[in-house]
């Protein structure tokens, strides 16, 4: 349990920044490089040059792996990065081996998460963790996925066993010219299945159940840092995107049911699958139909000739192709038989109802000013036609995210007075989303509805959040009253009861943010939950009278959780003794090596 805020626990917890990068999560804390925005904005565009500036990059390759040498590190043509293949390229451009670049990488993916934060999570009362991978998965068979050159022109990769470093069927954003950019292609660093099939087996030593979210595909489904190319605009729905959609969805169905047989253990800690993060993200924001916001770049698609990505794409092609992933579940009949789920997310902000005008020109979050209500009916009716009231029951489930950090009316915290206007303005901004999530859908109860992202933060950038611990008080709010630790719980307890009213699934964005301390008081779970975190923040803030109390009490709960995570390793190892107690009892590693191989 959470020692002092049972009610804060959320149905499950996103494990993001494991197996899928995004650059905020490994930024520094201070300095001119300091990382405390979530959305990390576009880079400026040099029309003569046709040239991108890295000079908003936050992604430090040293945070992310700190086992790169001084030799290397100076090597480094910079030290930023703005996503996963810029990584890539970044480190392959300073001369390293393709074999180094591997190995960095699973040494991050070994050590970001180990078995012992399963068992803190779990001492934590969460069962239900969300696992962020890229498409780039890699099987006991070769499998094929198409792409288009900036000419227009098919390509293919082709992902075999074995595979490390695998190269983005789609080739650069066609808005630039190539030959000016002089940017290598994109690349992933591939998952062997075999690791991800161990990480449910060690869910299963600790109770979880494991939520597999395809979080980035190949050319980028998406806009954001997340997408894997970025900032290179979205390409995976310029070409083959069914044939695409279906493969990468059809070969994880496919293993995942192979699981009821082959591995029973791993199979029982599977929860379930979405088939895609957040689809066609910002779509919405940039069509010329919809708030016709300037898409990042756009002068480079003026020079070429070339409408901007979200003007050749419908909303109608966006269902038609998740929809695919409803037609696939249904012909595993071993998932539906075991309970497993098939967690849909749509985003509103692929819809160009969702944004209402200039107001929301900077806007990125699901509850903006535009049409909501028409926008959730369409998403409710191509839902209701798409499953059954049966299967919406069992094991379809509709997922929206929601976060207010982007909303246009956020600066209004940082001039409240009082907690009454506070929460008056939570009521106002975040809980009409989950009190009328389900009229605006048509999805009545007991069909399931989830969130599988939400966090505690009340402004995207957390040094003007008043939540976060690291932004300021309200000038006019009372010092000897003021604790934003205090208001953030009173936001995260406020969406979990509107939540718990709609029976929504939440699921909190993220369990940690390791090093940068700007987003840990909004962003990270462990140090919003647990015990000791909290009393080095409670007992920071408190005065000499209440110190002493507050010290013995929050001690009492550090030494229960400390307890409850020991007992959980323990109890984990004598359900496996033969893995060893070095990995189970310590906790401190995964069985995949520093080459994606499992032992």
């Amino acid at each position: 349990m959470s020692w002092e805020t049972p009610e804060l626990v959320p149905h499950g917890v996103n494990v993001g920044g494991w197996f899928c990068l995004e650059d905020w999560f490994y930024s520094l804390h201070r300095g001119a490089k300091a990382g405390h925005c979530v959305a990390t904005p576009p880079p400026s565009y040099d029309v003569a040059s046709r040239t991108l500036s890295t000079e908003c990059f936050v992604g430090d390759v040293r945070t992310i792996f700190p086992d790169l040498t001084e030799e290397e590190a100076r090597k480094l043509p910079r030290c930023s990065f703005g996503c996963e293949s810029d990584l890539v390229n970044l480190l392959l451009r300073s001369g390293l081996a393709e074999q180094r670049v591997v190995e960095l990488f699973w040494r991050h993916r070994r050590s970001y998460i180990m078995p012992v934060d399963f068992a803190r999570i779990r001492s934590l009362g969460i069962r239900r963790v969300r696992l962020p991978v890229t498409w780039c998965l890699s099987y006991d068979s070769p499998y094929t996925v198409r792409g288009q050159d900036c000419n227009g022109n098919d390509t293919s990769t082709v992902v075999r066993p074995g595979s490390s470093i695998v190269e983005d069927p789609f080739s650069n954003d066609p808005a630039f010219d190539p030959a000016h950019m002089g940017h290598p292609p994109d690349k992933w660093i591939s998952i062997p299945i075999r690791v991800i099939e161990n990480v449910l087996e060690n869910a299963a030593d600790f109770g979880i159940e494991v939520l597999i979210d395809i979080h980035a595909f190949p050319g980028a489904s998406s806009a954001g840092t997340f997408n894997g190319v970025w900032p290179h605009n979205p390409r995976f729905w310029s070409a083959h995107r069914e044939e695409n959609f279906r493969t990468i969805v059809g070969q994880l169905l496919d293993w995942m049911d192979s699981l009821s047989y082959k591995n029973p253990r791993a199979f029982g800690a599977l929860h379930g699958l979405t088939p895609m993060n957040e689809p066609a993200h910002l779509k919405g924001l940039f069509d010329p139909k919809g708030a016709d916001v300037d898409v990042p770049y756009r002068a480079a698609y003026d020079l070429s000739g070339r409408s901007v990505w979200a003007a050749q794409l419908t909303t109608a092609d966006v269902l038609a192709t998740l929809e695919l992933a409803v037609a696939e579940f249904r012909t595993r009949p071993a998932l539906m038989k075991a309970g497993k789920k098939l967690i849909m997310n749509v985003i509103e902000t692929a819809f160009n109802g969702t944004f209402g005008g200039s107001a929301d020109a900077g806007a990125f979050a699901a509850s903006q000013t535009g049409e909501t209500d028409l926008v959730a009916e369409l998403i409710g009716t191509w839902w209701r036609q798409a499953t059954t009231s049966e299967e919406r029951r069992l094991w379809a489930v509709l997922d929206i995210h929601n976060y207010i950090s982007w909303h246009p009316d956020v600066s209004k915290f940082r001039n409240v007075k009082t907690i009454d206007e506070y929460q008056a303005l939570l009521a106002a901004m975040s809980l009409p989303f989950f009190s009328k999530l389900r009229q605006r859908l048509g999805i009545p109860k007991p069909e399931l509805l989830a969130c599988s992202e939400y966090s505690a933060s009340t402004d995207q950038d957390t040094f003007t959040s008043i939540c976060s611990g690291v932004g300021p008080r309200p000038p006019s709010f009372p010092r000897d009253r003021f604790d934003w630790q205090v208001l953030r719980d009173r936001f995260m307890l406020a969406q979990h009861q509107a939540a718990g009213s709609a029976s929504v699934d939440m699921w909190f964005w993220t369990y940690h943010i390791r090093k940068n301390v700007n987003y840990q008081g909004e962003w990270s779970l462990q140090h919003i939950l647990s015990p000791w975190p909290r009393l080095c923040r409670r007992f920071e803030g408190a005065g000499a009278v209440r110190r002493g109390w507050v010290l013995v009490s929050g001690s009492y709960c550090c030494v229960a959780h400390l307890a409850a995570v020991a007992f959980r390793l323990l109890r984990a190892w004598s359900r496996a003794p033969l893995r060893g107690i070095w990995h189970q009892t310590f906790g401190l590693r995964f069985a995949f090596d520093s080459c994606g191989a499992v032992r």
